[in-house]
């Protein structure tokens, strides 16, 4: 089953489901249709049944003639008391499997958007809705279908019922029901709208909750003490959307048992008017009797069941709406494609970018344009938003929406296959990420294509060698296959250092000739920052390699250096070369050697 960019309504509630699964479908709408024809069936068996006991007693029958009308009622409780335990074994088969199938295919609509949409609140509030539980969502559509559909079988064999008995009650019946379903498609529109409002305060409201209770907040809460304050915010948030929530129910219930005294008002009066018809002999008194509980119980479903289900109903064609929203985000073409293997590039060409973040008006970059030359060793440095990350996104191809060209050898970006790019490129960030999983896997996910292999196990203790972290692997419980951090039982948690080293194998795993250090070194002090970069750079000997960095003490390991300020490079060249010119870069290194020795030290 493939999720389309199209527009999706009612039909598409029950199609979705059939698609993920026909059996399990046709299953529940049979069980559905079954007893919505039921209790029309339950009206003519009790009546049969009161019919031939009033006889039996009259002596104008035989015992024997409750047999088949008491089997039947035997046979109807029966099937209410097993069913449900019958159905809710198959339900939960149902629901392994529809996660199953339908989980992943959100999870590749969300790792082929476009970054952008990322990054957007809108989009992040839109994604919040419609992702999370998909799979329950694709069936409770369906079960919803079912559940108005089974009412108004249930409605039209009661209604037939009554019609073939007192016709005129079943019509003005029917006539009672339409300002229930006005009443009750409305309502579930407000109550879908109120869920989308405060979906952005959930979200909100659920980032405090994760700080508040986080292992990686631990310390920092110990040290400030700001739980009492985050946990104030978060019951202000909570208690927003729970009273606009409530706000919301508390109109729709108002109105549904205001229907639903009307319709009990009604029920009586109809039974009270059928009076006559048994008097005068129009109606059997066994049908009188069954013909009771049909009324009240269609009552019942149409001031209440009735009420609900359309809520629900319509709550979900809003729902809908959202699904067609978020099918209709753009997607980056082959996003889930593994990297190609053995990308090489000569040069790499910025001619004249200009870049503005969607949703924003100041450009990030203004006619940025520079040369990365296969085999070198490149720095961008400069003060924080002058746009060094921003440059990092555009040539891992996060962002396409750019001025200008980037070129592979004389190829467009914009032109290249995602596989090709990200066979191109390996980034260490600043925010690099920590995977709770085992040693092995933190590095082989670099190389996704080749994970389970011996040789993908070779290669991993070569990365491990490289960066110096052989003896913290060897003295972990269980070698590569320990489970790294104290989330998973028997986890192991390193130290900070070395998870930024693991992350540095991880880029090394990759085999990319591109390889970028976006400031993953920025917690670390200057000397230990300057040792891993060069490091790095020795291990890199071969690749192509890009440092981006506001400090600048390890900037003297690159061929050239690029000096941005305001979106611009302002400066190009080597270290010796930039102190000489005595312009932004010199004033910066300056800067930054007085804070760590109260000598400048003399480079130019």
């Amino acid at each position: 089953m493939v999720l389309k960019q199209k527009h999706y309504g009612y039909i598409d509630m029950i199609t979705l489901s059939l698609r993920t699964s026909v059996l399990y479908s046709l299953i529940f709408a049979a069980k559905t249709l079954f007893e919505a024809l039921l209790p029309t069936f339950q009206i003519f068996a009790t009546a049969a049944f009161i019919s031939a006991a009033i006889s039996v007693y009259r002596q104008e029958a035989d015992i024997t003639a409750v047999y088949v009308p008491v089997s039947l009622l035997a046979g109807i409780l029966i099937y209410n008391v097993l069913s449900g335990v019958l159905f809710s074994l198959i339900d939960c088969r149902r629901v392994i499997f529809y996660r199953k199938k339908l989980t992943p295919l959100m999870l590749f609509k969300q790792a082929g958007l476009e970054y952008r949409h990322i990054e957007n609140q809108k989009s992040a509030d839109l994604i919040n809705r419609i992702c999370p539980g998909f799979d329950g969502e694709v069936w409770s559509m369906y079960s919803q279908i079912l559940m108005f559909l089974r009412i108004v079988v249930y409605i039209t064999g009661l209604m037939v019922a009554l019609f073939t008995q007192v016709w005129w009650i079943s019509i003005t019946m029917a006539a009672f029901s339409i300002p229930f379903m006005y009443i009750a498609t409305k309502a579930g529109k407000q109550t879908y709208e109120a869920d989308k409002e405060v979906t952005k305060i959930d979200r909100r409201a659920d980032y405090l909750s994760s700080v508040l209770i986080s292992r990686e907040a631990v310390e920092e809460r110990a040290v400030y003490g700001y739980s009492q304050e985050l946990n104030r915010q978060y019951i202000d948030k909570y208690e927003f959307a729970r009273k606009f929530r409530m706000k919301v129910f508390r109109k729709n219930f108002i109105k549904q048992n205001v229907g639903g005294i009307a319709g009990t008002c009604y029920s009586v009066g109809a039974v009270l008017m059928l009076l006559g018809p048994v008097t005068s002999g129009a109606i059997d008194i066994s049908m009188f009797i069954a013909l009771i509980g049909a009324i009240f119980g269609l009552s019942e479903r149409l001031s209440y069941g009735f009420h609900r289900d359309m809520q629900e109903l319509a709550r979900r064609r809003e729902y809908m709406r959202d699904l067609t929203e978020f099918m209709m985000l753009e997607e980056v073409a082959d996003a889930t494609l593994l990297p190609k293997k053995g990308m090489s590039f000569q040069k790499i060409e910025f001619k004249n970018v200009h870049f503005t973040y969607p949703g924003t008006e100041k450009p990030v970059l203004k006619g940025v344009s520079f040369t990365i030359e296969r085999g070198g060793h490149f720095a961008f440095v400069g003060e924080n938003g002058s746009g060094k990350t921003t440059i990092t996104k555009l040539l891992t191809g996060l962002y396409s929406n750019y001025e200008g060209e980037i070129l592979v050898d004389g190829r467009s970006l914009r032109e290249m296959g995602q596989s090709e790019i990200k066979g191109l490129t390996s980034v260490v960030y600043q925010d690099f990420a920590r995977y709770y999983i085992s040693l092995y896997d933190n590095l082989a996910i670099a190389s996704p294509d080749n994970i389970g292999t011996s040789e993908s196990r070779d290669e991993v203790n070569e990365a491990l060698k490289l960066l110096n972290l052989s003896d913290m692997a060897e003295k972990l419980p269980d070698g590569l296959d320990t489970n790294l951090g104290k989330v998973i039982e028997n986890g192991v948690d390193i130290s900070g250092g070395e998870w930024q080293r693991t992350a540095m194998a991880r880029s090394i795993m990759s085999n990319a000739p591109l390889k970028i250090l976006d400031e993953p070194t920025a917690a670390l002090d200057p000397i230990s920052e300057n040792e891993v970069y060069r490091h790095f750079e020795s291990i890199s000997r071969g690749s192509t390699t890009i440092f981006i960095s506001h400090r600048l003490g390890s900037t003297k390991l690159a061929d050239t250096i690029f000096v941005l300020s305001e979106g611009t490079i302002t400066e190009t060249g080597t270290h010796l070369e930039l102190m000489a010119l005595d312009g932004l870069y010199s004033k910066m290194f300056r800067s930054q050697a007085e804070w760590y020795s109260t000598e400048v030290t003399e480079y130019a």
